[in-house]
């Protein structure tokens, strides 16, 4: 959804109609097909389903719905061995598919998704209101939540409390089908520096599937991270005030959930005594995390790397980074009802 978010406002401020596929269930392929989305307007679309594998079948839906087929619909799609073989999947299968006008999910929603924030969406699949959708997304933002506090609401933002991107089927208090939809953007890792540990915090950001970005020159850094949002990072390896200062200048005047900067505590003080000079307030400041990392005796550029990742999850979070055994209670105590929940909680969407 993130990926078209844009584009369905760019269509809607011309005042055309667009129509939005989601995925309901896939039977016989991949479940990681299962949050897929895709829209449509005057013949073009965006996004894909079910790996691709029914683009062609899909295409002529879409068509239909933008051409004044009224009203929200689930179509069956069927994709054969040859199909999924062509798309690349490993067998083929079955799913079904929410056709409805882009307008039924909230523009409020559109316009975080556009911002990479987090996002749930619930939908009705049965009855007169199929595809009304509402949605919420975390505390701290300009939260919508559900409209009545009941269990089944109560259910759903547990979780999409588990900050990962993910689509089921539940019920309503009513025992009405639901489709929920968790939309949780991939974390970017934007690095500023190379070297050793620039690489090792590369590899640490794929194994976390993460999306790594190596930066060097300052103006390319400046905008890389003025482009971040919550649930992402800046870890500011240079010891350079001509790159430093302005790069973390930058992140703090961005959305980024996570500013961290290496060095010794006589490299911090120099870095904040220019930030100081160049307008940067101290509470801004506040949010460096410098030296960056958790302190787990850290030596090797792999560990290093580790400390600093640590971190991030850590703050995004808002665990403490002790030791589980430690701590009492649950192992995991994710969900909106458990403050601060995941992706920073004091920005707005």
């Amino acid at each position: 959804m993130y990926d078209i978010a844009g584009q369905i406002q760019d269509w809607w401020r011309t005042g055309r109609p667009v129509a939005l596929a989601r995925t309901v269930s896939v039977e016989g392929m991949s479940s990681r097909w299962a949050y897929e989305a895709a829209a449509s307007c005057d013949q073009v679309s965006v996004g894909r389903v079910l790996g691709g594998a029914a683009d062609a079948q899909l295409a002529e839906i879409l068509r239909d719905a933008t051409a004044g087929v009224p009203a929200a619909r689930i179509h069956e799609l069927s994709v054969d061995d040859a199909q999924a073989a062509a798309a690349g999947l490993s067998c083929g299968g079955r799913g079904q598919v929410l056709v409805q006008p882009a307008r039924d999910v909230p523009e409020e929603a559109w316009t975080a998704l556009a911002q990479r924030e987090p996002v749930c969406l619930v939908t009705e699949l049965e009855g007169g209101h199929l595809g009304r959708t509402r949605w919420f997304t975390v505390p701290g933002a300009n939260h919508q939540g559900p409209d009545a506090k009941d269990g089944a609401d109560l259910a759903i933002e547990r979780w999409f409390g588990r900050g990962m991107t993910a689509t089921a089927i539940m019920d309503s208090a009513a025992g009405q089908p639901l489709l929920v939809n968790a939309f949780w953007p991939v974390t970017r890792l934007v690095i500023i520096g190379d070297g050793l540990l620039a690489e090792a915090l590369s590899r640490t950001a794929e194994l976390l599937d993460w999306q790594p970005e190596t930066v060097n020159e300052v103006d390319a850094a400046i905008g890389a991270v003025s482009s971040l949002a919550n649930g992402d990072a800046v870890i500011v390896l240079t010891h350079s005030r001509d790159v430093d200062g302005p790069v973390l200048s930058a992140a703090l005047g961005s959305r980024a959930g996570y500013v961290g900067a290496l060095g010794s505590r006589r490299t911090q003080a120099a870095r904040a005594t220019w930030l100081a000079e160049h307008g940067v307030a101290s509470d801004a400041m506040r949010r460096i995390h410098g030296p960056a990392g958790l302190d787990i005796g850290a030596r090797t550029p792999g560990e290093i790397a580790l400390s600093i990742a640590a971190e991030v999850v850590s703050v995004r979070t808002g665990a403490g980074g002790q030791a589980l055994r430690d701590r009492s209670g649950p192992i995991h105590t994710d969900g909106l009802n458990t403050p601060p929940a995941r992706y920073g909680a004091s920005q707005d969407v």
